[in-house]
């Protein structure tokens, strides 16, 4: 990692070498901006009783987390390995108000061992129904426990209109004001929804997995060290998540999401 040709990397130089508090915190100044930006994204998304300062107060863990857990040695970049970390601590604490977290942790624990364990006897990934049988608990309360799992990452564009153009549509807009000098907006959204309906019911490992690889380009041994897992799991889990898509999906949405 170059670092000690900018003011930071002489700051990351000197904390790798005394991991003193104070040196730790002036990285976390730093790289604050990477919390703020987190914390005003997701204010927008989730219900208005959970407030700015409290997303940021838990994505300020996962930054200091990030940065005490590092090794550059690793070669993945700080800002990659410093989201995850972010995102990591948000939703945990959006679990912990969840009087059913440790219920859905539990759920998400014994699911992955139970489709580890049909894929190996079946010899190809399970079906959600055939997961919910084996755990011996109804379609509906596994469909239940599955969306838990997934706290914070949907979004209901509904929420976004003012209530007069939920019957007017196409008119008074704010975000409708076209300009041909950029890129079309709707293509991201557009992605990251059709990401979002591909992936729904896989758990927060297996969508990291998924981002990880295909948008922020990380090799297997990289997303290892960020999910603190080894490669070569890292490469059991992206096969699973392939075979399930492909069992669902087919070959073209597959295609679609690592296009």
């Amino acid at each position: 990692m170059k670092q000690t040709s900018d003011p930071i990397g002489k700051v990351w130089k000197r904390y790798l070498k005394s991991r003193d508090i104070q040196t730790r915190n002036e990285i976390v100044v730093h790289y604050s901006h990477l919390v703020h930006t987190h914390a005003a994204r997701l204010s927008r998304k989730l219900p208005a009783q959970i407030s700015y300062d409290e997303i940021a107060s838990a994505a300020f863990d996962g930054l200091i987390e990030a940065v005490e857990a590092y090794d550059p040695k690793h070669k993945a970049k700080f800002e990659t390995f410093c989201q995850q970390r972010i995102s990591g601590a948000v939703m945990d604490w959006l679990r912990s108000l969840d009087p059913q977290s440790r219920t859905v942790r539990t759920f998400e624990k014994r699911q992955m061992h139970i489709r580890e364990m049909l894929d190996a006897e079946f010899g190809h990934a399970p079906s959600h129904a055939e997961i919910a049988k084996r755990m011996g608990v109804t379609q509906a309360r596994y469909d239940h426990l599955c969306r838990l799992s997934q706290l914070g990452k949907e979004i209901h564009f509904s929420a976004m209109e003012p209530q007069n153009d939920r019957t007017a549509r196409g008119s008074g807009r704010s975000w409708d004001v076209g300009d041909p000098k950029q890129e079309d907006p709707t293509s991201p959204v557009t992605r990251e929804m059709l990401t979002d309906y591909i992936t729904r019911g896989l758990s927060r490992e297996e969508r990291l997995v998924l981002v990880l690889y295909y948008y922020e380009d990380l090799t297997m041994a990289e997303i290892g060290l960020v999910l603190n897992l080894s490669e070569s799991r890292v490469s059991q889990i992206h096969k699973e998540i392939l075979g399930r898509l492909r069992q669902r999906f087919g070959t073209t949405l597959t295609e679609e999401l690592v296009a």
